[in-house]
C-alpha cells in the first residue's frame, strides 16, 4: 500500500477496485490533499478520506465537488453516508466507465488489484487455472481510460506470491485458456510490497526485468533465464 500511495500526488482523480489491496492504498494516501472521485464504486474506505479533507475534488477538471460513481458497496454506515450527500453523484456505467468522459479527466489514476501478472505485462485478474473468480469489471476499461487521459495512470498492486508464499503471482506467461484482463499494451505501473515496476513504453524484454525486480526472491530465477 505505501508503494503504491507514493504513486498518487495531490490532485489526483481515483478510481479504484475492490478488495484489501486498493483499500489499503486509500487508507495510506489520507495526506493528500484536493484529491478526486470518478470511478465504478464507493466504499466505507472514501468516507475517511472526505472527512480528513483529503478528498474534495476542487481541482477537478470535470465535475468540480462531485464524487462520480456507478455504485455503492459497503456497510450500513457507508449508505447512510451516501444518502441524500449532494456531494455523491451516481451515473450510468456509459458516464462512470466510458472512455469518451473518463478521457477528459486530467490527472486520472486507476487502481486496481491482479491474481497474476505475466513477463511481458499481461494481467490476469479473473481465473486461477480453470477456475474463473470473476469477471472483467470495469479494469479494461479504467487501464485503456488511464493512457488515454491527459496526465493519466494506473496501479497494479498485488502481494508477489500467493498460496501462503508457495506460487509467484509474477509468472512468465498466462496459462493456458487464459485470456488477459488487461492486454500488457495498457499496463503502466505494477505495484507489489518489493516496489514499483514502471512499465509503460518498455520492450518485452525490459519489461521482464522489471517484473523481475517486484517479484519475489524465491521465483525470480525463471523470469531472468
Amino acid at each position: 500500500g505505501e508503494h503504491a500511495a507514493a504513486l498518487v500526488a495531490d490532485e489526483s482523480v481515483l478510481q479504484f477496485g475492490i478488495g484489501a489491496i486498493p483499500e489499503s492504498i486509500l487508507g495510506a494516501i489520507s495526506e493528500r490533499r484536493d484529491l478526486g472521485l470518478h470511478g465504478g464504486m464507493i466504499s466505507d474506505a472514501i468516507i475517511d478520506l472526505v472527512e480528513v479533507g483529503a478528498i474534495t475534488g476542487a481541482r477537478k477538471n470535470t465535475d468540480p465537488g462531485l464524487m462520480i460513481t456507478a455504485a455503492v458497496a459497503g456497510t450500513r454506515k457507508c449508505f447512510d453516508w451516501v444518502h441524500r450527500n449532494k456531494a455523491i453523484r451516481v451515473v450510468p456505467s456509459s458516464y462512470s466507465h466510458g472512455l469518451a468522459a473518463l478521457s477528459r479527466v486530467e490527472n486520472f489514476v486507476a487502481i486496481n488489484s491482479a491474481l497474476e501478472i505475466a513477463a511481458d505485462g499481461s494481467v490476469n485478474a479473473e481465473m486461477v487455472g480453470d477456475r474463473v473468480l470473476s469477471g472483467p469489471g470495469g479494469q479494461p476499461d479504467f487501464a485503456y481510460a488511464s493512457w488515454a487521459s491527459p496526465s493519466g495512470s494506473s496501479i497494479i498492486a498485488m502481494p508477489s506470491t500467493a498460496a501462503r508464499g508457495t506460487v509467484s503471482r509474477i509468472v512468465n506467461q498466462l496459462g493456458p485458456g487464459i485470456s488477459p484482463t488487461i492486454g500488457r499494451y495498457l499496463v503502466d505501473q505494477v505495484v507489489t510490497e518489493l516496489g514499483v515496476a514502471r512499465l509503460r513504453g518498455l520492450s518485452i524484454a525490459e519489461r521482464r526485468e522489471a517484473l523481475a525486480a517486484v517479484c519475489h526472491p524465491d521465483f525470480r530465477g525463471p523470469l531472468l533465464r
